[in-house]
C-alpha cells in the first residue's frame, strides 16, 4: 500500500509542506540569497514539484515546469514521505538508487540547512494537516 494514491494527493501534501516554508520565519531566512531551482520528480505516482527560489522569494510549481532545474532529485512518493520525515538517510539512498540525484552536489549542500528545516515542519504538517491513510 502507498502513501499516496494520486498526483494530487501528493501536490496536497508537499505543496502544502512547501507553502508552510515559505511562511515559515526559520525557512525564510535560508532563502534570502539564494538563486536555484530545485525539482522533485516522484513516480507511484507520477508528479512533479519545482520550486524556484530567487532573491528571498520562491515560487511552487506542481505539475510540469518549463524552468530548468538547478538541481534535481527522483525518487517514489513513498520514498519521498520518509524522506521528509527525516527516516531516510540520504547518502544511502543514493547510493542504491531510492533517490536519484542530477545536479551540482556544491549546489545540493547550500539546500542542506533549508532540507533540514523541512525534515523539523514535515511530521506536525502530515499530521494536522493530512488526513492518516490518504495524504
Amino acid at each position: 500500500m502507498t502513501i499516496f494514491d494520486s498526483a494530487e494527493e501528493l501536490y496536497n501534501c508537499f505543496g502544502g509542506l512547501f507553502e508552510l516554508m515559505e511562511r515559515n520565519p526559520q525557512t525564510q531566512a535560508f532563502l534570502q540569497g539564494m538563486e536555484l531551482t530545485v525539482k522533485f520528480a516522484h513516480t507511484s505516482p507520477e508528479a512533479s514539484i519545482t520550486i524556484i527560489i530567487r532573491g528571498g522569494a520562491s515560487s511552487i510549481h506542481c505539475g510540469e515546469c518549463d524552468a530548468s532545474p538547478d538541481i534535481q532529485l527522483a525518487m517514489t512518493g513513498d520514498v519521498a514521505h520518509h524522506f521528509w520525515m527525516g527516516e531516510i538517510n540520504v547518502m544511502r539512498a543514493i547510493s542504491t538508487r531510492q533517490i536519484v540525484f542530477v545536479g551540482s552536489l556544491s549546489k545540493v549542500m547550500t539546500l542542506k540547512p533549508f532540507i533540514k528545516a523541512a525534515i523539523g515542519l514535515y511530521p506536525q504538517h502530515f499530521q494536522e494537516f493530512v488526513a492518516p491513510g490518504s495524504c
